[in-house]
């Protein structure tokens, strides 16, 4: 199967189209790489059971839509990626057997976790800008984690150094967790009502020990939360007091648990820079 990552280049200009494929929506944008702005932004919902083929269509389609086809792109991707640039899993957008670099149309095309790739935006123009090491976790429809040094995200020996406790704590902190377990269509209505603290609580918790075991082990200066259910204050803060008040050694001041301070597009800011990256 051919690797998503056909020798990237970077562009004079410092412009690359960067695709967030999440498991809830696809977000697609011109990124100057440089600043870290987005120039053109679009947003669709990803309806990941059409299938790979479909979603990866969608994607294709966004970026001839932003960019004409004229510019690399940078694609962060909700599943395992290799350490050669390939999707190594397909629990919700399997493209583990299509050719993902072939979809668009010879543009040069780099595939990255989408973890990783929104903890280098973080490193880069967000909260970790200039902290080392930070620990950053994004939880929205799933949840996964990467330790970044050096501005640097941490691969692993086979590019699966993300998956967030065991068993996985997004089966019970997510979103579509947390939204099963009230009955209700979306995590934000559970998070919106106060007769369902309990819930939140409970999933909060659970997150919050699982980070302060890799607090314990990793001693971050940092924690960083993403995605729509992480970055939401309410969740964010109770994530907080749990994994403060697990830490084997608390610190003073203590340990900062923040929400990422790139919002939404800092998938798809990371997702550019993940290109430009392996193109220089």
């Amino acid at each position: 199967m051919p690797a998503a990552d056909r020798n990237p280049r970077r562009p004079a200009s410092g412009h690359v189209v960067g695709i967030d494929v999440g498991g809830t929506k696809i977000a697609a944008g011109v990124v100057d790489t440089a600043t870290g702005d987005v120039l053109e932004r679009r947003l669709v919902a990803t309806r990941k059971e059409r299938g790979g083929p479909a979603v990866l269509a969608d994607c294709a389609a966004l970026a001839a839509e932003v960019a004409g086809g004229e510019l690399p792109v940078g694609i962060g991707l909700c599943e395992l990626v290799d350490l050669e640039g390939r999707p190594a899993s397909g629990d919700t957008v399997d493209w583990r057997m299509l050719d993902v670099a072939g979809a668009f149309g010879g543009a040069a095309v780099t595939l990255e976790a989408d973890v990783r790739a929104a903890a280098l935006a973080e490193a880069r123009f967000g909260a970790g800008a200039g902290v080392s090491p930070f620990l950053f976790a994004i939880v929205g429809t799933g949840a996964s984690a990467c330790l970044v040094v050096d501005g640097v995200p941490y691969r692993g020996a086979r590019g699966e150094a993300l998956v967030l406790g065991a068993p996985p704590v997004e089966r019970v902190a997510a979103g579509p967790a947390l939204a099963r377990a009230a009955g209700v269509g979306h995590a934000e209505e559970v998070l919106a009502d106060p007769a369902r603290t309990e819930l939140v609580e409970r999933a909060a918790s659970e997150l919050g020990r699982v980070l302060a075991v890799l607090v314990n082990a990793l001693d971050p200066a940092l924690v960083v939360l993403g995605g729509g259910l992480g970055s939401a204050p309410a969740y964010c803060e109770r994530v907080a007091r749990a994994c403060r008040s697990l830490q084997e050694y608390p610190r003073t001041p203590p340990l900062a648990v923040v929400p990422s301070s790139l919002g939404p597009a800092g998938g798809l800011i990371g997702a550019a820079l993940s290109a430009a990256v392996r193109g220089s």
